[in-house]
């Protein structure tokens, strides 16, 4: 067989056929476009035409090299030269400007014509648009990556393993994809189920992400216990104690196989332009609009779930009749508007398939073909089954809603910003611990909450990150709308794209400025206590000193010595239970009497509730304490009839107070002036004096003794 020359594949007469190609690629929603082995083109569709919005000439004759994105260019051009050079099917893809001047993503198919000797004439083509898609699996990808530091996607599968690759938790949804059990994920390593081909590429980004910390996202193959092959999407990052040490990895798993699977049926060559429509999942029928019946795609009865006729022909009520009553109304008036009035329409809807009743969704277009007097003459129309992308769609929302309901809830800050630190979102908790509307924290620095020292901590933790990757742990002190000094533990990480490449961070934050306080408060307590404790050791030590000091027979000493430690006892749990605030005069005095009669009316005690400090309470205990067992051993408490007066009052002026206090026995033995003065005396006339700031007499009056205390008034604080 002669190749033929250029004249004659120039002039190669069109296919058998060729007007009901016309109408069907006319009616189609993708470009279609015949080439002549001169590379011009013989035919192009409407949606070829319209993407251009040229004339048809004009169409025929565009060099589409001249709307290729400069960045897909090279590559677009490269992959078209050698898929002709093969004479085989091949596909491009990429972004072309449309008229508009909006990038749009195509996906194109090409496939070689022979004529009826077996002699290449040219190719033929179908591009579809898949822009959304595109854009779909994009902003899935940003918000997949946004989502796996906050929630437990129930629909993926979760793997973890140690820095072995060995597992050490997977979750059921991950069993279920791998196709192992857990007790025998356990017992193997990532390895051992991956796929032989895929095990070298597999591990080397496993040894990066362990060794640089370096998250990625990856496809490859699991080999299931049943030998099946499942295709998994893996989001794989690196598992961090508090203290930054890396201690496992973790893969987020999606089961991929069914769009693998359909990715690789799309791969393969249509032979002609109605293999490469149903290729690309098209079902395409027509309709006589006077019969309202004509031919169907042998697809579309699949599509549908119907036997296929012999002749391969339904009608219009074949077609409503499986479509879901709640939407069979609103399809219906489109079709209708579009069989009498011309418009075309596009639109989504459910069915349910004849054969299992099971319940899909279909996009379907339709247009139609007027004769050459404009009059109508019939419909063509194009369906799709569109079932994944709108499930994909729901878990899409449901994830993203998931998302927002723990992102408003959380207690904890939730922020994010540009590297710069401008802030990009918050969360409802944020907005309350600072005072603030949305509006007035979303685009300010986040510098504008912070003293410069500590944005400059903030600053220097980015540069840290950017440097080195990972996360960080700060604790920050933040301004509040009232001036309000927060202080606040942030753990931040920074986000990255497709690539890697650092976009901005994303913090969790928690408030710790009451901790922060309470930490503070408890180490002034500790201060406080080592202060008084040794107050109180060096009290205790002038007590031992002086009441077992030479020529003191022993058993009274350790009498007295108990008696006196009782009385300091008592003030301290007084104290102790007031917490070392000021306490009352009259419950000092009163403790103070008890052991020495107190509650059996050998007292009698009139004065009013005076607040005294700490300090001044346990010398006034340790006073009284002193006085009362005097009174037990030789004064007025020795004889069944005697009783103590203790009366106190405040005295002096408003701005200069002072204490009036008497001790006063009666009904004792005669009293004898001592020969010297033992230590009781000696403290109270001395040490409570010096510690009121004022006088203490003790007087040996034959009726009985007198202790008088005349002093400024020792209130707390006055």
């Amino acid at each position: 067989m002669r190749p033929p020359n250029d004249q004659e594949s120039v002039e190669a007469p069109l296919p058998a056929g060729e007007d009901e190609f016309r109408l069907i690629a006319d009616s189609a929603p993708v470009a279609v476009w015949v080439t002549r082995l001169d590379r011009h083109r013989s035919f192009v569709n409407r949606a070829y035409v319209a993407f251009l919005g040229v004339s048809y000439q004009e169409a025929l004759d565009f060099d589409w090299r001249q709307i290729i994105h400069p960045d897909d260019a090279a590559r677009v051009m490269q992959e078209s030269i050698a898929g002709e050079a093969r004479l085989e099917t091949f596909e491009l893809q990429g972004r072309y400007r449309r008229h508009d001047g909006v990038w749009r993503w195509l996906h194109s198919t090409s496939q070689p014509r022979w004529d009826a000797e077996g002699r290449h004439i040219g190719f033929i083509g179908v591009a579809h648009d898949i822009t959304e898609a595109k854009e779909a699996e994009l902003a899935l990808r940003e918000r997949e990556a946004q989502l796996s530091a906050f929630i437990n996607q129930a629909t993926a599968g979760f793997g973890q393993v140690d820095l072995d690759a060995k597992f050490t938790l997977v979750n059921d949804r991950f069993c279920e994809i791998a196709g192992w059990s857990r007790e025998e994920l356990l017992g193997k390593t990532m390895l051992d189920i991956t796929h032989p081909e895929d095990v070298g590429r597999n591990l080397g980004m496993f040894e990066r992400a362990v060794r640089e910390g370096t998250p990625y996202t990856h496809e490859k193959r699991y080999v299931r216990k049943d030998g099946g092959i499942v295709w998994v999407n893996n989001s794989v990052s690196v598992i961090r104690r508090p203290d930054g040490e890396p201690f496992g990895v973790l893969a987020v798993t999606l089961d991929v196989t069914e769009r693998k699977r359909d990715e690789e049926s799309l791969r393969k060559g249509e032979e002609t332009l109605r293999l490469a429509i149903e290729g690309a999942g098209m079902a395409t029928w027509e309709l006589d609009l006077t019969t309202m019946e004509g031919a169907w795609s042998p697809n579309r009865f699949d599509l549908l779930g119907l036997r296929r006729t012999q002749d391969l022909r339904g009608t219009v009520d074949d077609w409503l009749d499986r479509v879901v009553l709640d939407d069979r109304e609103r399809l219906r008036d489109a079709a209708y508007r579009c069989f009498r009035h011309g418009i075309p329409y596009t639109i989504e809807y459910r069915i349910r398939r004849a054969d299992n009743g099971e319940e899909r969704w279909l996009q379907s277009h339709g247009s139609r073909v007027s004769d050459s007097m404009g009059g109508p003459r019939r419909f063509v129309g194009v369906s799709f089954d569109i079932t994944e992308r709108k499930r994909a769609e729901e878990d899409l929302r449901e994830s993203e809603s998931r998302f927002r309901t723990i992102f408003e809830q959380a207690n904890d800050f939730l922020i994010t910003t540009t590297l710069d630190q401008r802030i990009t979102q918050v969360n409802p908790a944020v907005l309350t611990a600072l005072g603030y509307a949305e509006d007035e924290v979303v685009g300010r620095p986040v510098s504008d909450f912070m003293d410069p020292d500590q944005f400059e901590i903030s600053r220097a933790a980015v540069a840290q990150k950017l440097a080195e990757g990972g996360t960080t742990r700060l604790t920050l002190q933040v301004r509040a709308k009232d001036g309000r000094e927060l202080i606040w533990e942030t753990n931040s990480r920074l986000t990255t794209d497709e690539a890697g490449n650092p976009t901005g961070l994303h913090a969790i934050g928690r408030d710790m400025t009451q901790a922060k306080r309470d930490e503070a408060h408890l180490r002034l307590l500790i201060d406080e206590l080592n202060h008084r404790v040794k107050n109180t050791l060096a009290i205790v030590q002038g007590i031992a000193q002086q009441t077992f000091k030479a020529g003191v027979e022993p058993v009274a000493a350790r009498h007295a010595f108990e008696g006196r430690l009782t009385a300091l006892s008592e003030a301290h749990n007084l104290l102790t239970r007031e917490h070392w605030s000021a306490v009352s005069m009259a419950q000092i005095i009163g403790d103070a009497v008890r052991p020495h009669g107190g509650d059996a009316g050998r007292f009698e005690l009139d004065g009013p509730d005076l607040p005294i400090a700490p300090k001044t309470a346990i010398s006034l205990a340790l006073a009284i304490h002193e006085l009362a067992t005097n009174a037990v051993k030789h004064g007025a408490l020795s004889l069944p009839e005697g009783n103590v007066a203790i009366r106190w009052s405040k005295a002096g002026t408003r701005d200069a107070p002072r204490l009036s206090l008497i001790w006063t026995e009666r009904g004792g033995p005669p009293v004898v002036v001592p020969g010297k003065r033992g230590f009781g005396t000696r403290m109270i006339e001395r040490g409570l004096a010096a510690e009121l700031g004022g006088s203490v007499k003790i007087e040996f009056a034959p009726g009985g003794l007198v202790c008088v205390v005349d002093a400024p008034l020792p209130e707390a604080g006055g």
